[in-house]
């Protein structure tokens, strides 16, 4: 909910977090007594001397769901009975949609993964350096670790099934991919998966020489590039 005072400054940057710029905000708009704007995550937050940042925090968060585009400078304590009541319906009718998603998500996700275990079934995964790949696996025991080596096999195996029937890395490399849609990896894990695969599959070589001509990198050039942060691994 947002006040009609005048703006009197713009912030020109905003921090990582919510309560640095926050803070930073305030402190400018005591000390020169004046409205101050920032904008986070797309929400416009106005700032003021007497601005509750705890008010404006609520706000803030509530700001998606009632649609405002624009939260401060008056903060009041307690919304009016109107606005409370649209609060906890919009809430309500959210947490609804999202539990729907999350259980179309969850169908979708055991489907593929279904199909997956079915086009790998009776599969090994053919090693270059078995040492190599279990000492990977040791030193990958967390969650995100496991997710990269779950990632990294699964891969494998769908792409040997390829090979066997003729193709090369460069003809089902992408395609097989999106049987492991449902792991739901990021960026950084893919190009983990894909470091792995290079020095420990039977054939990650020319995993590693289609990769990265993908970011126009010689075959020549040692390690892999990792998309997320598109440097070269050595």
């Amino acid at each position: 909910m947002a006040s009609d005072k005048t703006l009197n400054y713009k912030l020109p940057f905003s921090f990582d977090d919510w309560n640095t710029t926050s803070k930073k905000a305030k402190e400018i708009a005591t000390r020169k007594k004046i409205t101050v704007e920032y904008e986070f995550n797309g929400t416009i937050c106005l700032v003021d001397e007497n601005t509750s940042l705890t008010y404006l925090w609520r706000d803030y968060l509530n700001a998606y769901i009632m649609g405002w585009k624009t939260v401060g400078a008056n903060c009041v304590e307690k919304y009016d009975e109107k606005t409370e009541a649209e609060l906890r319906e919009k809430t309500i009718k959210q947490e609804q949609e999202r539990a729907i998603r999350e259980q179309e998500y969850r169908v979708k996700a055991e489907r593929e993964m279904n199909e997956f275990k079915k086009r790998v079934e009776g599969l090994v995964i053919e090693l270059s350096d078995e040492d190599g790949w279990n000492k990977c696996k040791e030193a990958n025991q967390d969650d995100y670790g496991k997710g990269c080596i779950d990632y990294a096999e699964g891969w494998a195996l769908l792409m040997q099934a390829e090979i066997a029937k003729g193709k090369t890395i460069a003809e089902c490399g992408d395609e097989t991919q999106r049987y492991l849609d449902f792991m739901g990896i990021t960026g950084f894990m893919y190009g983990m998966a894909i470091s792995i695969l290079a020095q420990t599959w039977k054939h990650g070589d020319e995993l590693r020489k289609w990769h990265n001509k993908k970011y126009n990198v010689g075959e020549n050039v040692k390690g892999t590039v990792n998309p997320a942060v598109l440097t070269i691994k050595g």
